[in-house]
């Protein structure tokens, strides 16, 4: 008992109280100490669990379900990551660079670009054939952060015949081939 034992401490010197065992006084304060000691765990635990950089369980449930989307990623320095992201996004930082920064920190591996057409940006996969894997939910969390009035163009890359050529595929290459499989081919 920590607080007990402190509150013994301080109050000996007094030589007014019976600190022997089965003592009323020793009793009182060693039930006080350990209310006080449960209460400064609760005060620990909440302050913790209060700080993105800090919290671990309900503190990050609590502060992603303030957001649509609370990101993809599931880990603790993921979700912490994601929070200090949405968290950068307001006012006057919407630029290409925050809003790039801040989809990296949710886990949503894309490239953001302006088309140069008022309001319109696109959004590729870099590294990926075709649609990506979880990609309804990394669209949710791509139109969660953009702004609403952006018209989000999502660009998905397909294999081409000159890139099947400079694979040196033939014909009889491809003939083993689904049309699926050879639209995602990357070699």
């Amino acid at each position: 008992m920590g607080y007990g034992n402190d509150m013994v401490r301080l109050l000996r010197p007094l030589g007014v109280y019976s600190f022997d065992e089965g003592s009323f006084s020793l009793a009182e304060l060693q039930a006080l100490g350990s209310a006080l000691d449960a209460l400064d765990e609760h005060a620990q635990t909440g302050q913790r669990e209060s700080l993105v950089m800090t919290a671990v369980g309900e503190g990050l449930d609590k502060m992603l379900s303030l957001f649509r989307s609370p990101g993809i990623a599931q880990s603790v320095e993921a979700r912490r990551a994601a929070i200090a992201g949405f968290l950068r996004i307001g006012g006057d930082s919407f630029t290409l660079a925050a809003l790039r920064s801040c989809l990296a920190a949710c886990g949503v591996t894309c490239w953001l670009e302006e088309t140069g057409t008022v309001n319109r940006v696109t959004v590729s996969f870099p590294g990926v054939m075709g649609v990506p894997e979880g990609f309804a939910q990394a669209q949710a969390v791509i139109e969660d952060i953009l702004p609403c009035q952006l018209e989000i163009v999502y660009f998905f890359r397909y294999c081409t015949w000159g890139e099947t050529m400079a694979y040196g595929l033939t014909w009889a290459d491809l003939g083993t081939m689904t049309w699926h499989a050879w639209r995602h081919y990357v070699q």
